[in-house]
């Protein structure tokens, strides 16, 4: 175990996107804009800021029931497979994580956190060979709670079995690392690779 301001470290939980992986979700919206005849920002409020993706992401829909919901708000009658070729094609390398996750693993059991739905999680897992340091993946569609809501929370503390405060927890988030610090979590604002290096470095923790 690491120290950091008084709790014992004994097991590290990451986000997953814009931690783990880099994620742009206007590589969906852009060419799905050209297809629908709208702009990218249009698509991004009918779909994000909608009720779709968050019934999406916390298994309310299955894959096809959301990709028929999408079709049917855009009237389109876009191919399954090419729509899940487009929504799922928004993540890149996020630079020396593959390598750091290796590091930490050597030390620490890891858990994956992730407000997250089918299509996406099986399209990372498939391409990003960083999951395999991981113990254990707590997923909103699979617990049917997303953050900042305590449920998806206490799933990843129930699969710890240790006091939630010995779990350093990572977010690019501030809204969500502060609902994980109300649940007990010790919790990080994830920011770039090279400030979380400094930090585990500052406190010792690899």
């Amino acid at each position: 175990m690491s120290t950091v301001a008084g709790s014992a470290i004994a097991a590290i939980t990451f986000d997953l996107g814009n931690v783990l992986v880099a994620v742009d979700h206007f590589r969906f919206c852009r060419p799905f804009a050209a297809l629908a005849g709208l702009t990218p920002e249009a698509v991004y409020r009918a779909v994000f800021d909608s009720d779709l993706e968050p019934g999406y992401d916390t298994g309310h829909l299955s894959s096809e029931e959301f990709y028929r919901q999408v079709m049917e708000r855009f009237r389109l009658n876009l191919p399954y497979p090419q729509f899940c070729h487009l929504w799922s094609d928004i993540f890149s390398p996020l630079e020396d994580m593959e390598q750091t996750v290796a590091r930490l693993a050597g030390r620490y059991p890891l858990y994956l956190l992730s407000n997250t739905n089918a299509l996406h999680f099986q399209y990372i897992r498939e391409r990003y060979p960083l999951l395999r340091h991981f113990r254990r993946f707590i997923l909103s569609f699979e617990v049917g709670s997303r953050k900042p809501e305590p449920g998806i929370f206490q799933a990843l503390i129930r699969q710890l079995g240790l006091p939630p405060a010995h779990c350093l927890y990572l977010d690019d988030k501030p809204p969500f690392v502060e609902a994980a610090r109300t649940q007990g979590l010790m919790a990080w604002h994830f920011t770039t690779p090279a400030d979380f290096h400094r930090r585990l470095t500052q406190y010792g923790l690899w």
